[in-house]
């Protein structure tokens, strides 16, 4: 038998539906997830002029999000040494070529996942007064009140 032969062998259909999906599989929920929260859960800081904090449900969504957006590059080299140990090329599999590009096309929403992370935690973008600082002007801060 050529010892060749073992690593030239096609990959089995399990393995390269697994390989084939891990990597996409990780990077599209995150980048799902930054829409979501960007969108969707944009609205939930803020309600009746009260400032009320990061729902919930949007820590539960940026931490998610960055969770698979960090997963995706540290499941791409663990995939092919996985085939070169089995005694494959992963070269030789689509499954090799769609991974490295989701990992590449999955650094823009890595970033956007991080920055939803940072945001979460980011002071009040009003200064702490609601509706965007009205309590200064109703405070009395002007010198010639109207009226």
């Amino acid at each position: 038998m050529d010892p060749t032969a073992s690593r030239t062998a096609t990959p089995s259909v399990a393995w390269r539906r697994r390989t084939g999906l891990g990597v996409p599989g990780l990077v599209l929920p995150g980048a799902g997830l930054v829409v979501l929260q960007a969108a969707a859960f944009a609205h939930d800081t803020s309600h009746n002029c009260h400032y009320f904090g990061p729902s919930l449900r949007m820590h539960i969504a940026a931490w998610a999000g960055l969770a698979c957006g960090l997963a995706a590059p540290a499941a791409c080299a663990p995939l092919s040494r996985g085939a070169v140990r089995r005694g494959r090329r992963p070269q030789w599999t689509r499954a090799f070529g769609v991974a490295p590009a989701f990992v590449i096309l999955g650094v823009l929403p890595l970033f956007l996942e991080a920055f939803g992370v940072w945001a979460l935690y980011a002071p009040d973008p009003s200064g702490g007064d609601d509706c965007a600082g009205l309590a200064y002007a109703l405070g009395g801060a002007f010198r010639y009140p109207a009226g």
